[in-house]
């Protein structure tokens, strides 16, 4: 008596226009790992080609380029590119299309920055005086993204990131989202800050959830392994509970740690200090790989992230030649076997 039953459930499920995508996407499941190359450079002559293989060399199966935009302060209504606007654009293709060389899949993130922020304000706390014409201006934006994304075989695209108090307009972000998906084919997500994945209305119109993960995991200065791990394991439960509530499998869109003492209080303040903490940051990427790496609910991350010469004496936030370089190698070896 049952197949009958749901035989007819299917048939009223699919005509009411009912969507499976995010199921069939679970059943799907790829581990994502991958790499952020930020296009951070101000010279834009600047040739990324050589990093974008490095990246492919440290075993990355995915690389994720963040591209740069910016409007003056939080209330203003008007996006721009830099100075070097066309230039910018030609040198983020390039970056794609050596990326592809690589054997690379691609995404892209934009960022949307304040050239004359006041005080601590951010990208999260974007309050513009003319909503309306903001999001036409971010709506031409991702169109022009989304087409060069399509153009050069992008895999998977980011709608916003970070844009916490505007996450509150869903009607507006549906739109977005439905005129990027007809000049892309790819996969979309959103890049939710760390403490804002849970205000969103429109995960039924995205693929996956991106977070960054910028959690704060002790207050100590010298966390101990296990503090680390513990941390990790109470903020994996949270998010699996999560997603599995709201069927949208969720990725890490930024995950990282500068090579500074106390990283791990605060990870998303990249200036706390300058005395340099290499084991710090290498503990941190190890604890997370340790509590998420081999989890089957798991669907990947971005690790934050890869440019300049790093090395020792270096604070910032890249890994490369520095002791966490090799924790990762060693996760990307290990998956990809």
């Amino acid at each position: 008596m049952l197949r009958p039953f749901f035989h007819i459930l299917c048939i009223l499920l699919f005509s009411s226009g009912f969507s499976f995508s995010q199921v069939s996407h679970t059943q799907d499941k790829e581990l994502i790992n991958g790499v952020t190359l930020c296009m951070h450079s101000f010279d834009y002559s600047f040739d990324y080609r050589d990093m974008v293989a490095e990246i492919s060399d440290l075993g990355a199966e995915w690389i994720q380029v963040n591209i740069k935009f910016y409007q003056e302060n939080i209330y203003s209504s008007r996006i721009v590119s830099d100075k070097g606007y066309e230039a910018y654009w030609n040198q983020f293709e390039q970056i794609i299309q050596k990326a592809k060389e690589e054997n690379l899949k691609v995404t892209i993130l934009p960022i949307i920055l304040l050239t004359n922020p006041q005080g601590s304000n951010w990208r999260g706390l974007i309050d513009p005086y003319d909503l309306d014409k903001w999001f036409s201006y971010y709506e031409k934006l991702m169109v022009r993204i989304a087409t060069v994304a399509e153009q050069n075989d992008v895999d998977m695209l980011t709608v916003g990131s970070e844009l916490v108090n505007l996450q509150q307009y869903t009607s507006r972000w549906e739109k977005v989202i439905k005129e990027v998906r007809a000049n892309f084919s790819g996969d979309l997500n959103y890049a939710a800050n760390w403490d804002a994945y849970e205000t969103i209305g429109f995960l039924d119109k995205l693929d996956y959830l991106g977070i960054s993960g910028y959690f704060d995991l002790t207050s100590s200065m010298n966390p101990s392994s296990w503090s680390l791990r513990y941390s990790w394991g109470s903020i994996k439960s949270q998010i699996f509970d999560f997603q599995e509530k709201n069927n949208i499998p969720i990725i890490f869109t930024e995950l990282g740690y500068t090579s500074q003492d106390g990283t791990n209080m605060h990870p998303w303040n990249y200036y706390a200090t300058d005395v340099v903490d290499l084991e710090e940051q290498k503990d941190c990427y190890k604890a997370f790989i340790d509590v998420w790496g081999d989890d089957e609910d798991f669907y990947g991350v971005f690790f934050y992230d890869w440019y300049g010469e790093g090395g020792p004496k270096d604070t910032g936030y890249t890994f490369k030649n520095k002791p966490a370089e090799e924790i990762v190698r060693s996760w990307f070896e290990q998956i990809n076997q």
